[in-house]
């Protein structure tokens, strides 16, 4: 019997690696055959656009034949290399989240049972060699992960004297190659070094070095010519511009993707969790509402975002549940009036969005009153404020006699103009409108923005 997750996990939380029955609910794009085959990849997408759940969704399914590891990279922060020597310390971190795999997901003990003695011998040097600390205190500390019987193995094969196997001029590209023995033997037939997490750095936080690193990775093609080792690499889309143009893609040793979407698999994605929140059996849109209503608004303002669509379809489903009964069309566009696509602001660009929609033309002037909305959620902002904050780039009004000061009937009409320019691009309809808010000698109100 499954166990039903909340409504707020299928369409809100959306964090793949926390979603143990995304199996059940996964829409399998073209692409994702693709990266089921032999070769390596790289695999683009915007954030939301589902790369963590197709890299679990890839391990799951091939787990019996390739051993998958997850590889998550750490800017490397002594003193900084470059080229053939930053790529040498990359592959050593990508040793190191193998060997941790290879304890806590590899099944070692059952598949290997009593290794020949160079494979223990060489299992064994890895363990001392790529786990982040004393090989036996790791393997006690992972008790809680490990059944009784996987910890006495690893521990009896720890306390083993065995020939050393390892000489110490070993290349890294050796190194891979004997981990490939190892997997060989516990009757794995490729290791896929899956590449994944890299959306935590940001610039700002050392997002350059890891940038450096997967470049260097994918500008050393010894890696990609070990036969039975394929790299998937799961990228934010801003990295193509530099990865693009590395030796491993310019040479075709590693192919490159977009993870794109389209209406119809992102409708297929709301119906397979809606079928796995309310029923047994399918469930589709139309049941819940007026869908070609709905349909058009998630196409308008969800764009192709399977986060989008899911965070839109979240309270739909409180509503249907609450009325016990699907939503007439009349019912749908009222839901959809209450609950706009949320406004976002992007200063990078000086970009206005509502949802995933981005507001074409959109002036500095409009840019900079809605600015100030967002930075005073607490209050009603008065026209002066936001006359004084777009116009003069005064974060408050001047007083009277000071040098910036005009009097309001020289700007209130220029005002008016832009707060109505603004509606005619936000609003649905600028004569109801849901986003800017005048409230009559009190002040201007910016509702709905994204949290």
């Amino acid at each position: 019997m499954k166990t039903i997750p909340s409504t707020d996990s299928l369409f809100n939380t959306l964090k793949a690696e926390n979603e143990p029955w995304l199996g059940d609910v996964f829409v399998s794009l073209p692409i994702f055959e693709r990266l089921k085959e032999e070769y390596s990849t790289i695999l683009y997408g915007e954030t939301g656009s589902g790369k963590t759940a197709m890299l679990l969704e890839l391990r799951r399914q091939q787990r019996k034949h390739m051993f998958t590891a997850l590889w998550q990279p750490e800017p490397i922060l002594e003193a900084p290399a470059t080229g053939t020597a930053l790529a040498q310390q990359a592959i050593k971190q990508a040793l190191q989240a193998c060997t941790e795999s290879l304890v806590l997901e590899g099944a070692l003990p059952q598949r290997l049972g009593e290794p020949a003695g160079h494979i223990a011998s060489a299992l064994q040097w890895f363990l001392q060699n790529y786990l982040p600390f004393d090989a036996t205190f790791y393997i006690h500390d992972q008790a809680k992960h490990l059944p009784q019987d996987d910890l006495q193995w690893y521990l009896k094969l720890l306390e083993q004297s065995l020939p050393k196997i390892v000489k110490e001029q070993s290349s890294l590209k050796e190194q891979l190659r004997l981990l490939l023995a190892v997997l060989h033997a516990a009757q794995y037939e490729r290791l896929w070094l899956m590449v994944d997490g890299l959306e935590r750095w940001t610039p700002r936080q050392t997002g350059k070095q890891v940038e450096a690193l997967l470049e260097a990775v994918l500008s050393t093609l010894v890696f990609f010519d070990l036969p039975d080792i394929s790299f998937k690499f799961f990228v934010p889309a801003p990295l193509k511009s530099v990865l693009y143009k590395t030796s491993g893609v310019e040479r075709h040793r590693s192919g490159e993707a977009d993870l794109t979407w389209s209406s119809d698999p992102l409708r297929e994605m709301l119906e397979n969790r809606l079928t796995y929140a309310l029923s047994s059996k399918k469930v589709s849109l139309a049941s819940l509402c007026d869908e070609k209503e709905f349909l058009s608004w998630l196409n308008e303002y969800g764009g192709t975002s399977p986060r989008a669509w899911l965070r839109f379809t979240a309270p739909l489903i409180l509503e249907f549940q609450k009325n016990g009964k699907r939503l007439t069309t009349a019912q749908t566009r009222e839901f959809i009036q209450r609950h706009p696509a949320p406004l976002r602001l992007r200063r990078e660009r000086n970009e206005i969005w509502l949802g995933e929609k981005c507001v074409a033309n959109s002036s500095a002037l409009e840019f900079r009153v809605l600015e100030y909305l967002v930075a005073h959620p607490e209050k009603l902002a008065s026209l002066e404020e936001l006359y004084y904050y777009a116009y003069k780039g005064l974060n408050s009004p001047p007083d009277k006699g000071e040098p910036d000061w005009a009097p309001q009937n020289t700007w209130r009409g220029a005002m008016d103009n832009v707060l109505m320019r603004i509606r005619q691009k936000i609003e649905p309809d600028p004569k109801i409108p849901l986003y800017l808010i005048t409230h009559h000698g009190k002040g201007v109100e910016l509702l709905h923005k994204e949290a």
